[in-house]
């Protein structure tokens, strides 16, 4: 949604039009009855809450996106492909998607950013946090190289996934991001809007993969 008022003039221009219909409601309660001149009010206020929820504020930062824009020139013409995952990495779904790329000669590089709860994360305690994602990372880097693949990979700081995104995009660029959740009302990531975000700021493809839980072993997770 975007910022109604970026001026003086907005602000001018919404008291004057804000005005205008009342005081059209008014004269239309007056003249056809009090229910007439309230239906226009409301009318009026209805469309314009809704054309300002439709409204996309072109001045609002994109920091995915300017992330991207400042990313070095890559001195390869392979594509780059940003895998962000973290739970699901075992899942087939995903390795399905990186066996793919990767045997088309893609560079495949995936961050896993850290899972932590809020109150670990306040107090910078995320030690177990990073040996699960550790652990998960580094087995499927074994698979890949156990099917011939080349893929990178790193854990990616205790912050928001956004964040890791953008710094590894910052870093390296990529082509392409492919993002692996669990299903909606089982992912938190999923529950952030993060793959709206992604496609909404980045020019570049953004494939959601979608893993099924194991549900006796995995929680509700990204």
């Amino acid at each position: 949604m975007r910022n109604p008022v970026r001026s003086e003039a907005d602000a001018f221009h919404i008291a004057v039009g804000s005005a205008a219909v009342i005081a059209a409601s008014l004269a239309l309660g007056a003249l056809l009855g009090p229910l007439i001149g309230l239906a226009l009010l409301v009318g009026a206020v209805a469309g314009a809450f809704v054309w300002e929820v439709s409204t996309k504020d072109p001045d609002r930062r994109r920091p995915l996106r300017e992330a991207a824009s400042a990313a070095p020139r890559r001195r390869t013409a392979a594509p780059r492909i940003l895998v962000v995952a973290n739970r699901t990495l075992h899942g087939a779904e995903l390795r399905a998607k990186l066996h793919e790329r990767a045997a088309d000669g893609a560079e495949v590089h995936i961050v896993a950013p850290i899972l932590c709860s809020r109150i670990h994360y306040i107090a910078t305690d995320v030690d177990s946090e990073l040996s699960e994602a550790r652990e998960r990372l580094t087995t499927a880097l074994a698979w890949a190289k156990s099917e011939g693949l080349t893929v990178t990979g790193k854990v990616g700081d205790a912050n928001a996934a956004l964040d890791a995104i953008a710094d590894e995009l910052r870093l390296h660029g990529a082509d392409e991001v492919i993002i692996s959740t669990y299903p909606r009302g089982r992912s938190n990531w999923l529950e952030t809007g993060i793959v709206e975000r992604l496609r909404e700021e980045l020019d570049i493809r953004v494939t959601h993969v979608v893993v099924e839980p194991d549900r006796e072993t995995e929680p509700a997770a990204s």
